[in-house]
């Protein structure tokens, strides 16, 4: 994070009082530009201030931008008056500095979160809207000179307009670079570079020296830019300036001496600050832009180098650069079969493809295995060719698919023999479970003394239960045994189905006080082509389920509406819900959540896989569970306007 961001994630106490003293600031930079201008106090030849105002401007959220606009006019035009220049003159030069805030503020930080500098892009954006900022301010300003001190416009618009752009180019960075960006530093190299630089802007701008060569010290500065971090190019480009104007005013460097009564020393100097304030962002963001670059590839090719280490193919990836080859990779598997790591290879048709650098597939034996080389070729400038090469062992990949098959038919059989169990246990507990709710029955006629007519009455009512399982452990035999053609759909409206199940549904629960309603915005018919007895069987069993986990005194809702062509039912209920962690969980025979509220309520677990099969071998639908608003379950059922004719077993869990 800059510096910017930092005070911008501040809280508005430390904010407020930074911006306070970049105001405070300008008044002094204000003042002392004007006071030790070169050449010509009219028009300052560096507008610090400017780079002042504009950060306090960044800083500035929402409508606090609206009182640091006033703010800067005081503030700059306190620093003109103290320097001697009129009111008038000194609020109409502060307003014109608050032209560049505003449109400066506007372009980089647009919702108070400050441009972070550490791209090319990001350099690109903020040079921009630097210049567009100052050409701004550079007109109304121009206008004011030509005005009050009668210099001719097309004069001082672009001087004030490099002014403020060089001064904001060079203090701005300082405050938006990255503090940390990860780049290793060598401190020898920069002592030894600041060094250089040092010496060679005082060899250049020292009182008293007067050679033209402004240009030397750029090495040195460009050195900075190419191999330290943006924050340390930046605070070497903001020294640099202020040594720059200091010894320059003191009568020292190329600018001093060519026609001191003209701007001339003042546009020279303004220059020599844009040009190496350009050329160091662009420049150093560049560099960072490589090295994010770099980084990132050699993270891939960390993980490329991995991959392909632990790959079960062989893979190989040559470089041949003027014929001669190099390793950029080979996993030991690819190793072991080519038998070394550069061609040839002893394999004539992997060889030949090889030498002509043609892509294509070869197949060949080694230590009796059958092999499939493919091979691809990346064509680069020259004579540079990259060649991958990807093995792949036939035999191991025969045996491995022979392996998956039968696996596969011994899982077959064994689902097919549970089955078979299941359907064969529930038919033979269907006879004696048949004759014991027969004989509860009989006994239920007979006048029996309380204690045994209560024993009789447990006896048939759990006879019953039982017997409701063994018919939906057979239904899932059926269901997952199902194939071939069905009976032919029929139209079926689902509200006169739904009304008769919910019907049918609150009598399961009369003395807890459930109710089953249709809900009210239900149509007045919505009919399609499925088949009802299954319809009856989903809705009756989604009904059960929720009436079952609902509270005394509640309300089921089946809600029903038209979907793509076909219908959608919902049944609501305000029970205790479903985790969402546990919803796969439940579609599986005998499966229930594993959640005390649930294990206390009585049930087999077999409800909602009966309602899944049935829709997905015989009624074509899906069902899913969601969350009811409020707490509880909601099964979401849809249905497609035709029942499909034919039907597939279907896997039940």
């Amino acid at each position: 994070m800059s510096i910017t961001h930092h005070l911008a994630d501040a809280g508005p106490a430390l904010r407020r009082s930074v911006i306070a003293v970049l105001l405070a600031l300008s008044v002094v930079a204000a003042w002392a530009a004007v006071s030790f201008s070169i050449a010509d106090r009219a028009l300052a030849a560096w507008w610090p201030a400017a780079g002042l105002s504009v950060l306090a401007g960044m800083l500035a959220r929402g409508r606090e931008r609206w009182l640091v606009i006033p703010l800067v006019i005081v503030a700059t035009g306190t620093g003109n008056l103290l320097a001697g220049r009129d009111l008038l003159f000194a609020v109409l030069l502060g307003m014109g500095n608050t032209v560049e805030v505003v449109i400066i503020a506007a372009l980089l930080a647009p919702r108070g979160r400050p441009l972070r500098l550490a791209s090319l892009a990001a350099a690109t954006r903020f040079i921009s809207a630097v210049l567009v900022g100052a050409f701004g301010s550079g007109l109304a300003l121009g206008t004011v000179a030509a005005v009050f001190i009668g210099r001719p416009w097309i004069e001082a618009v672009p001087q004030l307009t490099a002014s403020h752009a060089a001064a904001t180019l060079v203090m701005l960075p300082v405050m938006l670079v990255p503090l940390r960006e990860g780049r290793p530093l060598n401190r020898a190299e920069l002592l030894l570079q600041s060094t250089v630089l040092a010496t060679l802007l005082g060899l250049v701008f020292w009182p008293g020296n007067d050679w033209p060569i402004a240009f030397v010290p750029l090495v040195a500065f460009l050195w900075a830019a190419l191999r330290f971090s943006l924050l340390i190019t930046a605070v070497q480009l903001l020294l640099m300036a202020f040594a720059v104007i200091v010894l320059t005013t003191l009568g020292g460097g190329p600018f001093v001496d060519i026609d001191p009564a003209s701007r001339t020393p003042v546009v020279l100097i303004q220059i020599f600050l844009l040009v190496y304030a350009v050329s160091a962002l662009l420049i150093a963001c560049a560099r960072t832009d490589w090295f994010v670059l770099i980084r990132r590839l050699e993270a891939q090719e960390e993980a490329l180098r991995h991959g392909i280490g632990t790959a079960e193919v062989g893979i190989a990836i040559l470089e041949t650069i003027e014929g001669e080859w190099r390793v950029v990779a080979m996993n030991a598997r690819a190793r072991r079969v080519l038998e070394r790591q550069l061609p040839p290879f002893e394999v004539p048709e992997l060889d030949s493809l090889i030498a002509s650098r043609a892509p294509g597939r070869v197949a060949f034996e080694r230590d009796g295995h059958a092999l499939e080389a493919s091979v691809a070729v990346r064509r680069d400038l020259g004579t540079t060719a990259l060649i991958s090469i990807v093995i792949v062992d036939v035999t191991e990949r025969e045996e491995r698919e022979r392996e998956a098959v039968a696996l596969a038919d011994d899982l077959r059989l064994l689902n097919a023999q549970k089955d078979d169990f299941i359907s064969a246990v529930s038919h033979e507990l269907r006879t004696p479970v048949t004759s014991i709710i027969g004989f509860s029955e009989l006994l239920d006629d007979e006048r029996l003394p309380d204690d045994l007519a209560e024993t009789g009455t447990i006896i048939a009512r759990n006879a019953r239960r039982l017997a409701d399982v063994i018919e939906d452990v057979l239904e899932l035999s059926r269901l997952s045994a199902l194939g071939g053609p069905l009976p032919e759909p029929v139209e079926v409206d689902l509200v006169h189905l739904a009304r008769e199940c919910a019907t049918d549904s609150t009598g399961l629960a009369l003395s807890r006080g459930v109710q089953v309603v249709l809900a009210p915005d239900a149509p007045d018919a919505l009919v399609i082509r499925s088949r009802e007895r299954d319809l009856v069987r989903v809705c009756t069993n989604l009904l059960s389920n929720a009436v079952k986990f609902s509270p005394d005194g509640a309300i089921v809702t089946i809600e029903l509406v038209p979907h793509e062509g076909g219908a959608m039912l919902r049944v609501v209920d305000h029970g205790m819900g479903i985790p969402a962690e546990h919803r796969d969980l439940v579609w599986q025979r005998f499966a229930r959540a594993p959640v005390d509220a649930h294990r206390q309520i009585p049930g087999t677990g077999l409800g909602l896989p009966i309602v899944r099969a049935l829709l997905e071998s015989r009624l074509g639908g899906s069902a899913r569970l969601l969350d009811t608003p409020g707490g509880g379950t909601t099964v979401e059922v849809t249905l497609p306007a035709v029942a499909p004719a034919v039907s597939s077993p279907q896997p039940v869990d």
